[in-house]
């Protein structure tokens, strides 16, 4: 190996190397603008860092002054929640209980021949069993065993009574809770408007605010010196089209490798610069046919296409960009013969040529191919 090939290598080594690391921040940035864009369309993937940590921080003094009420209502539900569970086990425990006195008290009234009028019988509560038992109590003649059960249910219903009033009581705390829960929870929607408000001012859509703050801050993190985030920040046609062309100038590095490994002919300084070039106009031009002829395609089929540089996918992007440096001559001939043909049928209405014209067409041409191509292949080979 001659000490110019070396060196060849080494310019090799090193563009491929600035292109890679170019391309990874570019597309990082351009990445990140469509995710943006995919979760909130109206900021078409563009927001500003600085106002997003501006909005954080204001955020987070919301938070840390309405923490005091967000504990607070967090104690008052869990609070609800015991007082309600220890309610419907009290009533549960005091029904159960009220239908074993009901079923007691008419036993008794049964064998003592008592007629109940129908609205005491339907009267549960402790008051109505305990004038029951009362009437029961004073009633003379009754059997010993009666006269021991009806002792018992006047224990029962003192209980009973003690049990709808702590029932009551639990009402009235559960009243206050509810009522104290209420004055919290304006303070915490407060609290939550204003947030949402900041968050809007970033992210229009802001639900998804945290999702967009984290995935800022790990771009900003991850990218040398915040390249990638200042890069984030630029138009997305901008972000686009330099990435198209970084992809270009990729797939010219990926011809010229095995060029320079397997061709007899070495590669040559010159070559590497205009390879570099012509791999990106090749890809800029081939990037923007594209999008012409899919827009043509939309318009002629009512189909709704991406409308904005921020819905085009980067990896879509950075395929075109790449398969156009790596066949930026067939590209570029490609595009030679369309726009040819395109010409040719726009001028079919013209007159043809003189007979006279014709040799002497003829004779230019008899010493080699045209000239005038956007590509000599035989020149850059």
């Amino acid at each position: 190996m001659t000490l110019y090939k070396f060196g060849v290598g080494v310019v090799l080594a090193v563009a491929m190397t600035g292109v890679l690391t170019m391309s990874a921040l570019v597309f990082s940035s351009r990445d990140f603008q469509f995710g943006v864009a995919q979760i909130s369309p109206s900021t078409n993937g563009l927001i500003s860092f600085a106002q997003l940590e501006e909005v954080d921080r204001q955020v987070q003094e919301i938070e840390a002054e309405s923490a005091g009420p967000r504990g607070e209502q967090l104690q008052i539900e869990q609070q609800i929640a015991t007082l309600d569970a220890e309610t419907q086990t009290a009533e549960a425990n005091a029904n159960d209980a009220r239908a074993a006195m009901v079923g007691a008290i008419a036993e008794i009234e049964t064998r003592a021949n008592v007629a109940t009028a129908e609205s005491a019988a339907a009267d549960m509560s402790a008051q109505g069993l305990s004038q029951r038992i009362n009437a029961l109590a004073s009633r003379p003649g009754l059997p010993p065993a009666d006269q021991q059960g009806v002792a018992q249910l006047q224990a029962q219903v003192q209980q009973l009574a003690s049990q709808e009033e702590n029932l009551d009581d639990r009402g009235a705390e559960r009243a206050q809770l509810v009522a104290r829960q209420r004055l919290v929870a304006g303070q915490v929607a407060e609290a939550n408007r204003r947030v949402f408000a900041l968050q809007q001012t970033v992210v229009p859509d802001y639900e998804h605010f945290t999702r967009v703050r984290g995935e800022a801050h790990a771009l900003a993190a991850m990218s040398p010196l915040g390249v990638s985030a200042f890069l984030a920040q630029g138009h997305p046609a901008l972000l686009s089209t330099v990435l198209v062309l970084l992809m270009g100038a990729l797939g010219s590095l990926l011809y010229l490798f095995p060029a320079y490994l397997n061709r007899p002919e070495p590669v040559t300084m010159a070559e590497i610069v205009v390879r570099l070039i012509f791999g990106m106009c090749a890809a800029l031009a081939f990037y923007v046919l594209a999008n012409a002829a899919i827009a043509g395609f939309s318009i002629a089929s009512s189909v709704q296409q991406a409308t904005t540089s921020s819905m085009l996918n980067p990896f879509t992007v950075s395929l075109v960009g790449i398969v156009a440096g790596v066949l930026s001559e067939d590209i570029a001939k490609w595009i030679q013969d369309r726009g040819r043909g395109i010409f040719t049928q726009g001028g079919g209405s013209a007159p043809a040529p003189s007979t006279a014209a014709a040799p002497a067409s003829s004779n230019n041409n008899d010493d080699g191919p045209p000239g005038g191509g956007l590509v000599n292949n035989q020149a850059i080979s």
